[in-house]
């Protein structure tokens, strides 16, 4: 009997084991006895290209790095706040991805906290030549850096992102008979986007190219996509436009734009190669 209690012991506290390495999803270096960070505690098959993350700050429930088409999000099973201070492997996906697709992959960090809401986020693109990256979480902000040394200087820079680009193609579909009435409420949003925003041309340009050379394989549909709304926003600009929007949905959307040209959306569909 006391074996069999022992056994059923050993067995429960591994399904807990495993759930919680399951709900976390990252995994935390392991320190030396001087608690200094020594050697990756990676599983055996990954060599720990990827991307690593330190809080530095002691307020986030959640850390989750979305790159490509997967989500690793790191959070502890009891819904306890994340340990600052240490380093968490969030796999290496990442690294196969870039490998995978022989190109950049661009890739987005968020802290949240207990009540999801955003502590940060930063956007940066990892190459699978350079092997590890770290990020950084603090109240100022978060930095990405080539080394793990406490003193490392944040050398990966920031990339810019345009969520109306990740918007569009969330949205818009191609090939399908819903396909011009998703672009005019598409091209409608990215109309209110161009005359609001306060980015500079050149800004949206090398934004847009990032985002697109990030797309890689599935670029061809990205560019389609991009079309189709291209189509929708230049007859939005026409005498058309009311007709449009009425047949698309939008009878409640107020014409408050002109008929030339916005020069955000413009300098985006130059950067896709749909101008001359």
């Amino acid at each position: 009997m006391r074996n069999y209690k022992k056994t059923i012991t050993t067995l429960l506290t591994a399904a807990i084991l495993l759930i919680a390495a399951f709900m976390t999803g990252c995994t935390k270096l392991s320190e030396a006895p001087n608690s200094t960070p020594s050697e990756v505690d990676v599983p055996a098959e990954s060599d720990g290209s990827g991307v690593y993350v330190k809080l530095e700050r002691d307020d986030v429930s959640s850390v989750a790095l979305r790159g490509g088409d997967f989500t690793k999000v790191c959070e502890n099973a009891d819904g306890s706040l994340l340990k600052a201070g240490e380093w968490l492997f969030t796999g290496d996906d990442i690294a196969q991805l870039s490998k995978k697709e022989n190109n950049s992959v661009l890739f987005t960090v968020r802290a949240l906290d207990a009540d999801d809401m955003l502590l940060g986020e930063g956007t940066f693109l990892y190459d699978v030549t350079q092997e590890k990256l770290y990020v950084t979480i603090s109240a100022d902000g978060v930095t990405c850096s080539t080394s793990d040394a406490a003193d490392a200087p944040a050398d990966v820079p920031p990339v810019l992102t345009l969520p109306i680009l990740d918007e569009i193609d969330q949205t818009v579909t191609i090939g399908t008979s819903g396909s011009s009435l998703s672009a005019v409420q598409a091209a409608v949003k990215l109309l209110d986007w161009g005359v609001n925003t306060g980015l500079g041309t050149d800004e949206i340009s090398d934004a847009a190219s990032t985002w697109l050379a990030a797309k890689n394989n599935d670029l061809t549909d990205h560019l389609q996509k991009l079309e189709l709304v291209d189509d929708a926003y230049q007859k939005l600009l026409t005498d058309e436009a009311r007709e449009l929007l009425d047949s698309a949905g939008c009878e409640k959307v107020e014409i408050t734009w002109g008929s030339d040209p916005v020069e955000p959306v413009e300098a985006i569909m130059q950067a896709a190669g749909l101008r001359r």
